[in-house]
């Protein structure tokens, strides 16, 4: 549990600054994206698919694409917040569309990591519950930078990340309430939230990889933290 709040405290205390102080190093949010893409990467294929097609083995591929092609529409709508980009129209509609399609990415991801909120986290899942904390830090950094350029007042912009960042407790409680209400299969309802998560993260990651970086290029210090996210993958996995 400690982790799980942590992690939400970071990932607002991240966005907040960025309201009140601004980015001014956006070639290092572009090189933490890098690594936290390459340690989902390698948490999600040598950790978290493996135990997902072991346990719901009949249906973990369609999970899996659901996830993927979900994505796919919630980036239609988001302009690609979720991997460091910040393309939307400033006025308030665009704003609004974009932060509820965040909303449903963060409600979903937070989905499989209810345990954690629980104080009840497996040991299978605090690497990957380390991802999706390293994922979303950048997120609420790059929805700051768009809010920043919105005209409203400072704690509207506060409240907006507030629900972004809550929105991940939201699905968590609705993964609780889903498994108590059909308990005879909450290992398998467990498991298909977390590989529609994994779809979704497996799209934004591999997504990071290919164009977090000036131009979409391979930089020598893109590749170092390339190497340094799979490095921490590999030895928390």
């Amino acid at each position: 549990m400690i982790l799980y709040i942590l992690g939400l405290l970071i990932s607002f205390g991240a966005g907040a600054w960025v309201l009140f102080k601004g980015a001014e190093n956006r070639k290092g949010l572009n090189l933490f994206l890098s690594g936290g893409g390459a340690f989902l990467v390698t948490i999600l294929f040598t950790h978290v698919l493996p135990e997902v097609f072991e346990v719901i083995p009949e249906y973990a591929g369609l999970a899996l694409l659901a996830g993927f092609l979900l994505q796919i529409v919630l980036e239609n709508f988001s302009s690609g917040i979720e991997h460091g980009h910040a393309h939307v129209k400033s006025s308030r509609s665009a704003v609004i569309v974009a932060v509820i399609a965040l909303c449903i990415h963060a409600l979903i991801e937070g989905m499989p990591i209810a345990s954690a909120l629980l104080g009840d986290t497996e040991e299978h899942m605090r690497p990957f519950l380390v991802g999706v904390f390293m994922h979303k830090i950048p997120v609420a950094i790059t929805l700051s930078l768009l809010l920043s350029r919105v005209n409203t007042s400072m704690t509207i912009k506060l409240v907006i990340l507030a629900v972004f960042i809550l929105c991940t407790v939201v699905g968590s409680l609705i993964q609780v309430f889903l498994t108590h209400s059909f308990h005879e299969i909450a290992e398998q309802l467990i498991f298909a939230s977390l590989a529609l998560t994994v779809g979704i993260l497996l799209h934004v990651s591999t997504t990071i990889l290919f164009e977090s970086g000036e131009q979409h290029k391979l930089t020598g210090s893109k590749i170092l933290s390339m190497i340094v996210g799979i490095s921490i993958g590999l030895l928390l996995g």
